[in-house]
């Protein structure tokens, strides 16, 4: 992502919380200090105190990252990493992006997207998705499962979670051969309060596996257990 792009953002950011200048100016810094430093790391009182939220991502081989909740718009949460990439993030699915080598730029059929009920898990998934190099309107099946619960650490603290599976198709008639068209993703939801903490997903076949944590989340969900005190 261009870096007046980046700039454009966190302008936006200012002047829509003009209004209490103690929020912004802390919800600025935030932003300030999760892009710095790609490698940034947060201690449970810092992510606590941000004014913005939180989430820690790793993309391949590489080192991990974090990220900061820039805007939300409606159901769609934008959020910058600390390489200068926009991740559009729809009830946790990537959906869109900004700043990669093959952005994906559209995500459609997103009523149906799984993570968005409330209720009952849907077992099917079809959406098209746009994804540069690769094409548009590029047909995308994907089933999904509740695989069962378990309990995960982060930031030194047992989560009780439920992980569900998300086993995507992609479209034959894509420019890749038949290797490596269908993978799996997965999610972890918090046991009681079903809310997303983590997950680990692509969007493309040959595209990197994006292991993504959220790190406000689970320290909120730490202090209702009263464990942060």
């Amino acid at each position: 992502m261009k870096l007046h792009i980046l700039s454009a953002i966190l302008g936006f950011i200012c002047l829509s919380l003009s209004g209490c200048s103690t929020t912004t100016l802390a919800y600025y810094n935030t932003l300030k200090l999760a892009l710095k430093d790609r490698t940034v790391t947060y201690t449970v009182e810092e992510i606590a105190a941000s004014k913005a939220d939180l989430m820690q991502i790793k993309a391949g081989e590489r080192d991990g990252a974090s990220l900061a909740l820039a805007y939300i718009d409606g159901d769609k949460y934008k959020w910058v990493s600390g390489d200068k990439v926009i991740f559009t993030m729809h009830h946790g699915i990537i959906v869109k992006t900004e700043g990669l080598d093959n952005d994906i730029y559209y995500t459609g059929n997103l009523q149906h997207n799984p993570l968005a009920t409330n209720n009952v898990l849907p077992f099917n998934w079809k959406r098209k998705v746009d994804i540069a190099t690769i094409g548009y309107g590029i047909p995308v099946d994907s089933s999904w499962r509740i695989e069962g619960e378990e309990t995960r650490e982060y930031l030194g603290y047992s989560v009780p979670v439920i992980k569900v599976v998300e086993r995507v198709s992609f479209s034959e008639y894509t420019p890749f051969i038949d290797v490596g068209l269908s993978w799996e993703n997965t999610y972890f939801l918090h046991k009681y309060s079903k809310e997303l903490l983590a997950s680990k997903q692509q969007f493309s076949p040959e595209g990197n596996v994006y292991d993504m944590v959220y790190l406000s989340r689970i320290v909120r969900e730490m202090n209702k257990q009263g464990a942060t005190q």
